[in-house]
């Protein structure tokens, strides 16, 4: 069977200040799989295609980034099945209009959905789009190695777990299927499939990117239960960790092959236990690479002390992100993250202490949050910027389908699933437009907050540290990023004034 895995273009707001053009990792784990299954299997990477092509929207207010519609039906072409790839949510409005074009291309191709949009709300997926024939829910390797074989001999897809497909009409699902117990098992991400060099020769990733990048997953899924995030659904509360050894295999492999100079961990959360990380670092250390690697996703500080710190700098590690998410032990107790800002505070100093650049995730906007709570993280945004800390992410909170808030917003009749919602989600990137859910604060006053949280903390940066705003004027005119600031601000650089890139489509 001839297969076709699609990565589709990605939405975001005209002045956004986070443009993910990053490998797509989950395609590449599913494209490998695959192919070691015997089927004939390439990659249409819409992104990767031609990543610093976008495209205005009908609402101008938005912006997706990638190839156009034709482009991506005309690369798609005709085949057996459609694997498609939709990960975040906000893309969907984009999304299904895509998927339906090539189903008109392809009347008889059996499309298959995945990812944690798909996991979170399969039933509505299929409903939305009739062109989806069969949605994946979780991990998708072991799922994709049982439904090929079963749609290349049309049999019953009953048997097999983790699906929800349709049948006369109707949504069925099979329920879940247990995690993948052994991620070494796992082959390889099929990179070879990829534009690859389009990425590494611009140093795209999810990071602040010093050279050629290519992600790393090391660990899978999320031992805690924040009410925001949709993990639980999509990996269940199960954290599972590669072998380090394999993981220094992979990494040699990727240096080896790609001239890789850079390693993007996309990890949820990536270190729990203490001795896998030392590990991991003396290993490093050993190999003498001169790479560097980094956590931007945000991690939390339990394993973080100045020990394990300082051996991370020392293997590599140069910038790291934590995500204290508020600085309200009330809002912190109401969204069920465990996290004590004390210890993390002490996490923290240390990592300034042993040179590494350090930016924080805070969310704003919770379901009940009050003006007082945004004040207190307000004040701590404020304590992060006298301490040293680099960078600041303040994002209003998004209710992404899947997770627990999400799920109490829509029965209380706060969510409607349509076009305004999935672009809202966007606005965590924007920082002209927010959009509140609580009950205690309105939209232009959650903006306000956030550009005044931003404002303070690279306010007080500069004036404490002055030597950081000449290095930002000269990174951002140079195309250097040391730090996720320089990254936002080169893209929307980039956007505003077109730069051309070099593109190398070979």
């Amino acid at each position: 069977m001839d297969t076709v895995l699609l990565r589709l273009p990605t939405v975001v707001p005209k002045f956004g200040t986070n443009t993910p053009v990053c490998l797509p990792l989950g395609m590449a784990y599913i494209a490998s799989t695959i192919r070691d299954l015997g089927f004939d299997v390439r990659c249409v990477d819409a992104v990767g295609e031609d990543p610093f092509k976008h495209i205005v929207l009908e609402n101008p207010n938005f912006l997706s980034f990638g190839l156009s519609t034709p482009e991506i039906v005309e690369k798609v072409g005709k085949c057996d099945v459609i694997g498609v790839s939709l990960m975040f949510s906000h893309d969907w409005a984009v999304a299904k209009s895509i998927i339906q074009k090539i189903r008109e291309n392809n009347p008889k191709t059996v499309i298959i959905c995945g990812g944690e949009h798909v996991t979170a709300v399969p039933e509505f997926c299929l409903n939305d789009c009739p062109a989806i024939d069969i949605c994946v829910l979780g991990e998708g390797e072991e799922t994709i190695s049982e439904l090929m074989p079963a749609i290349q001999s049309k049999a019953p897809l009953g048997d097999i777990k983790g699906i929800v497909y349709r049948s006369g009409g109707e949504a069925i699902s099979t329920g879940p299927r247990t995690r993948i117990a052994v991620l070494d098992d796992l082959p390889r991400p099929a990179w070879d499939l990829l534009p690859m060099e389009n990425y590494l020769s611009n140093s795209l990733g999810y990071g602040v990117n010093p050279g050629r990048t290519v992600p790393l997953q090391v660990a899978r899924g999320c031992p805690y239960q924040c009410t925001f995030c949709s993990s639980p659904q999509m990996w269940t509360t199960r954290w599972n960790v590669r072998d380090v050894d394999e993981v220094i295999a992979e990494m040699q492999y990727d240096i080896d092959t790609y001239g890789a100079q850079n390693f993007d961990w996309y990890d949820l959360t990536s270190i729990v236990k203490k001795d896998w990380i030392v590990d991991f670092c003396r290993k490093v250390i050993a190999k003498n690479w001169g790479i560097t690697w980094q956590m931007p996703s945000g991690t939390r500080s339990e394993a973080l002390d100045e020990e394990v710190l300082q051996l991370m700098y020392l293997s590599g590690q140069r910038n790291i992100s934590y995500a204290p998410e508020s600085g309200s032990p009330d809002t912190l107790k109401e969204i069920k993250k465990k996290i004590s800002l004390d210890s993390m505070k002490i996490s923290i100093k240390s990592a300034l202490k042993v040179g590494l650049n350090v930016k924080l995730n805070l969310i704003m906007g919770f379901p009940n949050e009050t003006k007082e709570r945004v004040f207190e993280t307000l004040s701590f945004v404020r304590s992060m910027a006298l301490m040293g800390v680099h960078d600041i992410n303040i994002t209003c909170y998004a209710p992404y389908p899947g997770s627990e808030a999400f799920l109490g917003l829509q029965n209380e009749g706060k969510i409607a699933m349509n076009e305004e919602y999935f672009y809202a989600l966007t606005s965590y990137t924007d920082l002209r437009h927010s959009m509140s859910y609580s009950d205690h604060i309105g939209n232009r006053a959650l903006t306000l907050y956030r550009l005044g949280g931003f404002i303070m903390f690279y306010s007080l940066s500069y004036l404490t540290r002055p030597i950081r705003l000449i290095k930002g004027f000269y990174n951002l005119f140079t195309g250097k990023a040391e730090s996720r600031l320089d990254t936002a601000l080169r893209g929307i650089f980039d956007r505003l004034f077109i730069k051309k890139f070099k593109i190398n489509n070979v």
